[in-house]
């Protein structure tokens, strides 16, 4: 019985293999019942004894990609996070862009004064009287950890960066906070230490609620690497042009005449990333 066989996550860990997490994540995605009901009997006869989650849900995703590119897309949202690299600095943009949705005006990569030294700051965002300095941790493997010397630096940086902020005048009654967003997760001491310092952490799934996961859903802030239609090459030519969003092509599509397709594949692109755009988010992801 597929309830019975044991699947490896991408930590390492093991569990007992859940039909309903695949279903749920299924809906989650927007497939339809009928959908669901056409992959599960694929899913079931493809499955084994310590078969990883990462499988399972590549296999999912190769499903409902041939039924509908749009929802396969949203599927992967965690992957496509990861092929944002090699480097960090789109995923610096996308987290900043992701702060724009959240209402907050943005700075990424900026040199600022600490009362010791100056530091290299990802992003900068601001609202109101709250000014939020943000460092992004990049990983583009599963299973990658930020452990407690993570934000035991950063809080360091934070509170140079802080020192001077508090003592110039423009700044009066303004309040500051650091944070550390990463694609994957956390260490329990690295979370115990952030919640004991006041330095607010996000991850793919952390906290439970306001995690990098859920955020984006409620955002829509899709980044490009989600499209299905799209090759890692023609993803990579979009990046360096500054494009990381797939607001971005909706907004200006023309960005795709950079690339080497067909007028049918162009289209049909440009249909995914307007649906993509439509999508109400309004639900969980699978891990």
């Amino acid at each position: 019985m597929a309830n019975h066989i044991t699947v490896k996550k991408s930590s390492g860990e093991t569990q007992e293999f859940s039909e309903e997490k695949l279903i749920q994540s299924l809906r989650n995605s927007g497939a339809s019942e009928e959908i669901i009901r056409s992959i599960l009997p694929e899913i079931r006869k493809s499955l084994y004894e310590g078969i990883s989650t990462r499988v399972i849900y590549r296999k999912a995703f190769a499903m409902l990609r041939r039924r509908v590119n749009a929802l396969a897309a949203r599927y992967s949202l965690k992957n496509a996070i990861m092929e944002l690299g090699p480097t960090g600095y789109p995923f610096e943009k996308f987290v900043g862009e992701l702060m724009k949705k959240m209402g907050y005006e943005v700075l990424t990569g900026q040199i600022l004064p600490g009362k010791c030294v100056n530091h290299e700051v990802d992003v900068v965002a601001w609202k109101d009287n709250h000014k939020i300095l943000i460092e992004c941790k990049y990983h583009n493997t599963a299973g990658k950890v930020s452990s407690v010397q993570v934000p035991l630096y950063i809080q360091s940086r934070f509170l140079d960066v802080k020192s001077v902020w508090e003592s110039q005048q423009e700044n009066a009654g303004k309040t500051y906070q650091g944070w550390v967003v990463t694609n994957t997760r956390f260490s329990d001491d690295a979370e115990a230490y952030g919640k004991c310092a006041g330095l607010h952490l996000i991850g793919w799934n952390y906290p439970r609620r306001g995690s990098l996961k859920e955020l984006v859903q409620q955002t829509g802030n899709f980044p490009i690497t989600v499209i299905t239609g799209l090759n890692k090459k023609q993803k990579q030519q979009l990046i360096d042009k500054g494009v990381v969003l797939c607001s971005g092509l909706c907004e200006k599509p023309e960005l795709l005449n950079s690339l080497s397709l067909t007028a049918k594949a162009r289209n049909k692109i440009i249909h995914e990333v307007r649906t993509l755009c439509s999508l109400a988010i309004t639900t969980i992801l699978p891990d």
